[in-house]
């Protein structure tokens, strides 16, 4: 019984943040969408030639950012879907020991009929189940967009290549063709569920990683600042990485690195001959299988929430201040 009391308990304590900011994801996604098809494919293709030399700070290649794939793909590294994921994250990781201290009940819980382990388990099971919600909100804009918005596209007329020069010369001098499909015909939201669940993994490694600097910590402002170092730091560092072929190796030492969203798009197209969800083929694009990535980000997150765990078991909760 206290078990059922204590997940409505937690569920009503996180409802308006996940209510808020899974619509903040589902619109956002949709717009980005729709921003999408308003940009002219072929000068998008102009812009980019000339910026050639900033590829390496791109999470794909120029090439497939010319694609309605790559750039609706380019959603999952957009600021404002990774800050909502960090901010249900971290808010609900943090909570869990250090908050409970801070409000001053964590006696209250604990002198009912439950252990700690169970009360963990709960809040991780609340905090996982949103975090996935919002992943699949992500996810459903994206969705939604592409099956409801059309795209202009700019056929050129036709022409002949000039032997020896290398130019094309235009057979017509008639108006460019004006082609109007609906943009589902060149993207299949499909191809974004490996993408979805990257995204997913690198959101359930910073919750473990909060509720672990929460089990350890009794102020919640700390623990969210031990958190917030921690990210900033492994930003700053992949960053670096990037920017520097001298410091690439600290692109490895970056939990950044695991998360690739664009590349396990890449690998969800047809003409991919290397699913996503491989766990023994070796794409051209990464060194190790692609599942690897969120594989590895999941696996830190249950590690962080196990030794947290351990931790939480065994030590003395201060008395409320």
């Amino acid at each position: 019984m206290i078990n059922r009391i204590l997940l409505k308990s937690y569920i009503g304590q996180g409802r308006l943040l996940l209510c808020s900011l899974g619509l903040v994801l589902f619109a956002f996604a949709w717009v980005r969408v729709w921003v999408v098809s308003l940009v002219n494919m072929g000068q998008f293709e102009a812009i980019l030639g000339q910026l050639k030399d900033f590829e390496r700070f791109s999470p794909v290649p120029f090439e497939m950012l010319v694609t309605y794939r790559g750039r609706v793909g380019l959603t999952y590294d957009e600021p404002i879907v990774i800050l909502c994921v960090v901010v249900w994250a971290i808010s609900r990781g943090s909570d869990v020991v250090s908050g409970e201290i801070g409000r001053g009940t964590m006696e209250m819980l604990l002198a009912q009929p439950i252990s700690r382990l169970k009360l963990l388990f709960t809040h991780a099971l609340v905090s996982t189940a949103g975090l996935a919600l919002l992943c699949a909100a992500v996810w459903a804009g994206i969705a939604v967009g592409v099956n409801v918005t059309t795209v202009d596209a700019t056929i050129p007329p036709p022409s002949v290549q000039v032997p020896f020069f290398g130019i094309n010369l235009p057979v017509s001098f008639g108006e460019p063709q004006i082609e109007s499909f609906y943009l589902v015909e060149k993207v299949d939201p499909a191809t974004f569920a490996a993408s979805t669940f990257n995204l997913f993994a690198f959101g359930f490694f910073l919750l473990g990683l909060s509720t672990l600097f929460s089990c350890f910590d009794r102020f919640r402002w700390r623990t969210i600042g031990c958190v917030m170092s921690v990210y900033v730091v492994q930003l700053i560092m992949f960053g670096l990485g990037k920017a520097a072929e001298v410091m690439s190796w600290l692109v490895r030492c970056s939990f950044f690195n695991c998360y690739q969203p664009q590349i396990m798009s890449i690998l969800s197209s047809p003409e991919s001959e290397v699913s996503p969800w491989s766990l023994t083929e070796v794409p051209e694009q990464t060194m190790i299988p692609p599942l690897f990535f969120p594989l590895i980000l999941l696996t830190l997150g249950i590690v962080s929430y196990l030794v947290g765990a351990v931790h939480f078991k065994r030590r003395d909760l201060p008395a409320p201040l």
